[in-house]
């Protein structure tokens, strides 16, 4: 079970907000995403699954995992925001915080691998095709037969562009929107095409 502080709780909005002045870019949003989301982005998750989280930021989606049976080793998450690493670890011990880039996921420990899901809230709409390629490449290297990636977006189409998911045999779909998120965010996986 994952025990979250009241302080842990607290701390979080105002680590996010200082996060996302020094950089908004790398935040892409206003606010941490909501219990809502995190839902719908662990939906179909549970025990005995190993996941990947890219960008665990203050830990609202690293919660929704816990909450669905992702916990201790199998949940895996990538964070580099030093605040938001020492917040992590506190809140999901047993968890395997990963202070790396979600663009060199093939240079993770060689046992972050045979993954049921890859689960993101990168601001992906801020970064370029090439950033895509590499969290694609690297995220299918992990993934076991079967398994997914999962993304937020702000914007109501897939933040990969057809060209990218074509270039690596992959196919998007929609799966749904939280609409008391704010912003609202809608919900896309994706897969291997058959």
């Amino acid at each position: 079970m994952t025990v979250i502080s009241s302080a842990d709780a607290k701390a979080s909005p105002l680590a996010f907000l200082k996060a996302f002045l020094r950089n908004p870019k790398s935040i892409g949003a206003v606010a941490p995403s909501g219990h809502v989301l995190a839902g719908l982005m662990a939906r179909g998750l549970g025990a005995g699954q190993t996941v990947l989280e890219l960008g665990g930021g203050t830990g609202t989606l690293t919660r929704g995992l816990a909450r669905a049976g992702v916990t201790g080793e199998r949940l895996n998450v990538i964070e580099m925001n030093p605040d938001f690493i020492q917040s992590l670890r506190a809140q999901f011990p047993g968890a395997r915080i990963h202070d790396h880039s979600a663009f060199e996921i093939d240079t993770l420990p060689d046992d972050v691998r045979d993954l049921d899901a890859v689960i993101s809230g990168l601001p992906l709409v801020n970064m370029s095709g090439d950033n895509h390629r590499a969290i694609m490449r690297g995220s299918f290297a992990r993934l076991k037969q079967g398994g997914y990636y999962r993304q937020f977006t702000y914007k109501p189409r897939c933040p990969i562009s057809q060209e990218v998911l074509d270039e690596f045999g992959l196919k998007a779909t929609y799966e749904g929107m939280a609409l008391r998120n704010i912003p609202p965010a809608f919900v896309y996986r994706i897969e291997r095409a058959a």
